[in-house]
């Protein structure tokens, strides 16, 4: 596993982005409990399989964890045997983590070469749309609303509507303001970000 950003910082939060290895289906018994041998027989997609894999794989390297990964009803993850709050995302051929000892945490990794100018309008905004005016910048614009979505744990949300980001601009690494609009009120968040290779990565912790 190629470890591409590992970061811990001072408040015990910790963000993880790996390349996932080549040909990896299952891995060694030890990362995982009957539950998760259980869930892997019913995954039955060799990409989801894969991605399970890499995720446990790198939760060990970042952590020490060697315990199952465990889902809530909504498909939220969670560790049993640990009390940091965790956040995961998958894209071709890449694992993301984000962590946190206490707080909630939501992250998001995508190609930035990946076109989103047919869908942009269905997650931005019309002045959000104005101030994207680059795949780069529409691609960081999708990725921090997911890494807000994740962390609002709310479903049925309308990312035009109920997400907005503030202007910004593609650097190596940066942040976005966001706000988020939900059921039961608005909540703000600074969503961080890094640029590596053709990656996007956003998260954040609330």
């Amino acid at each position: 596993m190629l470890l591409l950003l590992h970061q811990i910082h001072a408040d015990g939060s910790c963000v993880a982005v790996a390349a996932m290895p080549d040909g990896e289906s299952v891995p060694p018994a030890k990362f995982y409990s009957a539950q998760e041998a259980q869930e892997y027989r019913q995954l039955g997609n060799a990409r989801r399989i894969r991605e399970r894999a890499a995720t446990l794989r790198l939760l060990h390297r970042t952590l020490g964890v060697e315990d199952a990964l465990h889902h809530y009803p909504n498909g939220k993850p969670y560790l049993l045997a640990h009390s940091h709050r965790i956040s995961i995302s998958h894209t071709r051929g890449y694992v993301a983590l984000a962590l946190h000892p206490c707080r909630e945490a939501g992250i998001d990794v995508e190609s930035m070469l990946r076109s989103m100018a047919k869908v942009a309008p269905r997650y931005l905004s019309a002045e959000e749309l104005a101030g994207c005016a680059t795949q780069e910048q529409q691609c960081l614009a999708w990725c921090a609303k997911e890494a807000v979505y994740k962390l609002a744990g709310e479903e049925g949300v309308d990312f035009a509507a109920q997400i907005r980001l503030s202007r910004f601009d593609v650097s190596h690494e940066g942040s976005i303001a966001a706000r988020f609009a939900g059921k039961s009120g608005g909540a703000a968040f600074t969503i961080r970000y890094r640029v590596i290779g053709e990656l996007a990565v956003c998260y954040a912790f609330a």
